[in-house]
């Protein structure tokens, strides 16, 4: 018999980068698939996104952080979002990147200094809904290193109100800085590290006491089938902020498969130990688009890190995923990224196939160019473009035949990357958008993620590691060999005002979208 228990899965309010950063209103899956797992063994559980739970969109509220050495300082601010958001476009339209980034710019001799926006319910909105329940456990994700500072007060301020309340965490961060957070973080109960949903039974039940639990990597037959009843009470929006517009339809995150073949410098999905491409099994991805399909749900976001990873197994693999989809009628979009090195004339034929008759459509597909080991020295898109020539002809095809929305990303500011790299990359990406290859190619920060090969080999470059706002994808938080954090900050703004006369661009893919 069940000890029933009562969980509350937390994502936490956002704290952002009020210049650099957009608004992102993902659903985590990894809180989703725990959810659902303790709900089918009879725990009573909630799952609690303060970004857009209760209208947390509308919630938002600017302040300043300072950081000089170990000191922080934050100041409300008095102007609201929408004035200074204005007052940031109109300066984006009529400066120079040089003249923006000066007035804009985190970085200063001696300090950084952010403005940063608060998205979502209160602290104290927050607290008084995990009073209101009285939790045995909450747990919370620290997926990005990015919203450290609200994931951790409100840890803090959890333990104060409710000290008899278990408080684990898990995420990427913890797998990278398990025993640092712990030590940082002494009101925190318990951290997994790796795949917690091998271990999150036995922590919720007391069985497992240990303060660092290793949930290692699992495959995918371990998860359960997700649950579209716990996210009913998030309210995610019909619009979301992270995706390709869906158009009104009701949209879910999903991965067929997790893992990665590869082994990035900058990626946490290929850096966990252990890791490797794991899928779900045929029959089982059948009965969860059933249950998506009966619960309303029209359009996927895949987040697969490796949606197509073997040339072999692809042409097995993805007639059957395709077919299964046309089979619920489903619209989908890829934002986890699909190898350009995968997009051949079979995969290519398959998905405008797709898009040809019945219900269901592909609408966007995530290409990025990112560096591979043998191109780190130059320009990931143009020497990818003409090495793989015939992907690319592949590229107009699925624009132009199947109406799909194409779009590439550069990294800016890499260990190895200079001006004239940057100046290289920027041309090659421009005249693909102009030559009808892609539709657009927005532009990353290289961040240094902990946990991954540019934190260990680079990491001595944060200009501060507590600027914890400055580990998005789309922020600056270092310098290189070649350039000074102030540089990489202009060379990004460089990159989207170069592009905004060639591109359309949507508000979850840069912090200066020229869609109408």
């Amino acid at each position: 018999m069940v000890n029933t228990k009562k969980v509350m899965l937390i994502k936490p309010a956002l704290e952002t980068d009020a210049v650099m950063d957009p608004i992102r209103t993902c659903s985590y899956l990894g809180m989703w698939f725990l959810a659902s797992k303790l709900k089918q063994e009879g725990h009573h559980v909630r799952y609690l996104d303060e970004v857009v739970r209760n209208e947390g969109l509308s919630k938002q509220k600017l302040f300043t952080r300072k950081l000089e050495g170990e000191k922080v300082t934050e100041t409300d601010m008095k102007n609201s979002v929408d004035e200074y958001l204005k007052q940031k476009r109109e300066d984006y339209n009529n400066l120079s990147a040089h003249e923006f980034v000066e007035k804009y710019s985190a970085f200063s001799s001696d300090s950084i200094t952010r403005t940063m926006v608060r998205t979502g319910n209160s602290l104290e909105e927050t607290l008084r809904e995990v009073e209101k329940e009285g939790p045995d456990v909450v747990g919370i994700p620290l997926i990005a290193t990015a919203n450290y500072k609200p994931a951790t007060e409100l840890a803090r301020r959890i333990k104060e109100r409710l000290p008899n309340t278990k408080i684990v965490f898990g995420g990427q961060h913890i797998t990278a800085e398990a025993e640092k957070f712990l030590a940082d973080n002494p009101y925190v109960d318990q951290v997994v590290t790796g795949d917690a949903i091998n271990v999150i039974t036995d922590i919720v039940d007391g069985k497992i006491k240990d303060k660092v639990v290793h949930g290692r990597f699992q495959n995918m037959d371990r998860f359960p089938m997700l649950n579209p009843e716990i996210l009913e009470e998030t309210g995610y929006p019909l619009n979301p902020t992270y995706t390709y517009p869906t158009q009104g339809r009701k949209s879910v995150d999903f991965m067929f498969s997790k893992g990665c073949f590869r082994h990035c410098d900058f990626c946490v999905a290929g850096s966990q130990k252990g890791n490797h491409v794991t899928e779900t099994e045929y029959s089982r991805l059948d009965k969860q688009l059933e249950i998506f399909k009966n619960a309303g749900i029209e359009e996927l976001v895949i987040q697969d890190d490796a949606f197509l990873h073997d040339p072999k197994h692809r042409k097995e693999y993805l007639p059957k995923i395709l077919s299964l989809m046309k089979k619920y009628g489903m619209y989908w979009q890829n934002n986890g990224g699909v190898e350009f090195e995968a997009i051949d004339d079979f995969v290519t034929e398959e998905l405008i196939n797709y898009n040809k008759s019945g219900e269901g459509r592909v609408t966007s597909l995530y290409v990025p160019f990112n560096p591979r080991t043998w191109n780190k020295e130059a320009s990931a898109s143009k020497s990818m473009s003409e090495r793989y020539h015939r992907n690319l002809e592949n590229l107009k095809r699925l624009r132009e035949e199947g109406g799909i929305y194409i779009f590439t990303s550069a990294i800016i500011g890499t260990p190895e990357q200079t001006r004239e790299m940057f100046d290289e990359e920027l041309a090659t990406d421009r005249k693909l958008i102009q030559e009808g290859y892609i539709d657009a190619a927005l532009c990353l920060s290289a961040t240094m993620l902990p946990g991954t090969r540019w934190f260990e080999t680079n990491g001595h470059n944060i200009v501060n590691k507590r600027d914890y706002a400055g580990y998005s994808l789309f922020t600056t938080h270092h310098r290189t060999e070649h350039l000074e954090p102030k540089e990489i900050e202009e060379m990004m703004i460089t990159w989207t005002k170069e592009l905004d006369d060639v591109q359309k661009t949507y508000h979850w893919g840069t912090a200066f979208p020229n869609s109408k």
